[in-house]
């Protein structure tokens, strides 16, 4: 399992492209939140807009860490537009280094090829650092990537997101912003609720700074499960 998160991760490095929803995030842009080795996150992640004609996408998905502050997940994301519906498999992975106990250096990738269309597939790669506030509870999150949509690389920019705790493992405010070439970028800013403490729902507005896009609206709801998976460890007469 170690040997194929490893190859998995250094697959997607080699292919660049546009955000994708299938790990954990901020609100659009991946935060720095790491599994340990086995445990798994199932998560719903829903984005509607009722504004010109609308559209609605649904992505279940399936985060898993595979130790060493890695983590993988899969998911499925599926659009309706238009009376037009495309289904993408979404594929992440990503590494955090641990910078002292208040900053984070995060690298990763995304995979998102159509399982609908026969184009090619959109992916991104993209490092951001984040730093705790200890005295006021926020996160501050800025980092950059490199990206196109179903095409090499033509894309570049940065995102910034911050969270900030209101009432410790019940309430945070969160907000990120993802800049984009043809425009001034994407605002989202929303809530992070937990009921208790397995279970976690993000509600948000996402606002474009884009003619062609469409203010939108994003809820998800992810359920932590536990430790699932038992990676095999390394004997150590295997080692000898």
């Amino acid at each position: 399992m170690r040997k194929i998160s490893v190859l998995f991760f250094t697959i997607l490095f080699f292919f660049s492209g546009s955000l994708a929803l299938a790990q954990q995030t901020i609100i659009t842009m991946p935060s720095s939140d790491v599994l340990p080795e086995g445990e798994v996150i199932l998560k719903q992640s829903n984005r509607f807009s009722p504004f010109d004609n609308g559209f609605v996408s649904l992505t279940p998905q399936v985060i898993v860490g595979t130790g060493k502050d890695t983590e993988i997940s899969v998911g499925a994301g599926t659009t309706i537009e238009n009376a037009n519906t495309n289904v993408k498999l979404n594929l992440t992975a990503k590494k955090v280094f641990r910078i002292k106990r208040s900053m984070r250096l995060t690298v990763g990738g995304t995979l998102s090829p159509s399982l609908t269309e026969g184009k090619n597939p959109d992916s991104m790669i993209y490092a951001h650092g984040s730093y705790l506030v200890k005295e006021t509870r926020t996160t501050l999150t800025a980092g950059g990537f490199v990206g196109g949509k179903e095409q090499m690389p033509s894309l570049t920019g940065v995102m910034l997101g911050i969270d900030q705790t209101i009432i410790p493992n019940k309430l945070r405010i969160v907000a990120d912003w993802v800049s984009r070439n043809e425009s001034w970028g994407s605002f989202a800013a929303g809530f992070k609720i937990r009921p208790e403490p397995t279970t976690s729902i993000t509600t948000a507005v996402i606002i474009p700074n884009n003619q062609e896009d469409r203010v939108a609206f994003s809820i998800s709801l992810s359920k932590y499960v536990g430790k699932v998976i038992e990676l095999p460890k390394k004997d150590e007469k295997d080692a000898l």
